[in-house]
């Protein structure tokens, strides 16, 4: 009826980009999107199309993009496959699983992931499993791109903590904000990036604070941060909204963040392009992608119809490489 298409289009105003594509047809900087959740694991190809790998609860992108690491159903078996499906090898462990990340260099790799409470790490060919911390904190590890084996995470304390994964050696041990949810090394590997719930700080590769770009407890909760291109992307929640920022760049009294957009609902990442021109920001009360581009001309698209897609509820796991 027309009230209720007119009903439809106030919910749109509210929530959503009015103007979102209804299928998603290619991804604005090329790439592989991979998601994961209910509706199982998927790869999305830059022209838009999507294989689903499986029933994977969880996954993640090796370095490069030429595996991927999940986990299984039932949250007991660690899982290593191409992107087009096949598997290289499992892992059964007593579990729970949690939060897999693969790092290393083109020849040399590990996967971080957590079982119960603690950390273990095993080769990048599913050998040597093993314990690097007994007790950590819930939260994602984050492997240090490029040679060696340097592994950031939280401990059972709330510290920050970065080891050498093959020696269980601690190499620095930091407390640059309280309630660590979220840590992401640069693409060189010389910051990292901790988000507490109402803090965002960038420490140097020697654990040292470089940057308070938030301080907790005076600001919106930050609900996702990454680095872009020379500085920093987050998302802050506030009073039913979602703000997106970026920091253009990291330098000392100059960092100011200016807004590349708001919306009604809560939006997930962000994550961004392997080109770092472009943000993509899962929408789950619209159904939508939002794509921010943070480089060139400021420029704002959506895509809906998302769920029915990839068979219900997914986040995204990574925009990787081409």
């Amino acid at each position: 009826t027309p009230a209720g298409r007119d009903a439809v289009r106030e919910l749109r105003r509210a929530v959503g980009v009015e103007t979102a594509r209804p299928t998603l047809a290619s991804l604005p900087a090329g790439g592989r999107v991979l998601l994961a959740g209910p509706g199982g694991a998927w790869v999305v190809a830059a022209g838009g199309g999507g294989r689903r790998l499986g029933a994977y609860v969880e996954a993640a992108w090796s370095p490069f993009g030429r595996f991927v690491v999940g986990v299984a159903p039932g949250r007991r078996e660690l899982v290593a496959l191409e992107p087009g499906g096949d598997v290289r090898w499992t892992l059964a462990r007593p579990g729970p699983l949690r939060l897999p990340r693969w790092g290393g260099s083109a020849t040399d790799t590990r996967v971080a992931y957590l079982s119960g409470r603690s950390l273990r790490v095993v080769a990048g060919d599913g050998t040597g499993d093993r314990v690097l911390a007994p007790r950590v904190r819930p939260v994602a590890p984050a492997w240090r791109p490029g040679a060696g084996h340097l592994l950031a995470y939280v401990a059972g304390g709330g510290a920050v903590v970065a080891a050498d994964a093959d020696t269980g050696r601690v190499r620095w041990r930091a407390r640059p904000l309280a309630g660590v949810l979220q840590l992401d090394w640069s693409g060189d590997g010389r910051r990292l990036l901790v988000r507490g719930a109402g803090g965002l700080s960038v420490l140097d590769s020697a654990g040292r604070e470089r940057f308070e770009l938030l301080r907790r407890g005076e600001t919106a909760a930050v609900a996702g941060a990454a680095f872009a291109g020379d500085g920093v992307a987050f998302v802050q929640a506030a009073r039913g909204r979602s703000l997106v920022w970026l920091v253009p760049r990291l330098v000392p009294d100059g960092s100011a963040a200016r807004k590349l957009f708001e919306g009604a609902g809560r939006l997930g990442g962000p994550h961004v392009s392997p080109d770092g021109r472009w943000l993509l920001l899962p929408w789950r009360e619209a159904d939508q992608w939002l794509f921010v581009r943070v480089a060139g001309p400021p420029r704002v698209d959506g895509v809906a119809g998302l769920a029915a897609r990839f068979g219900g509820r997914v986040g995204v796991a990574g925009w990787c490489c081409s």
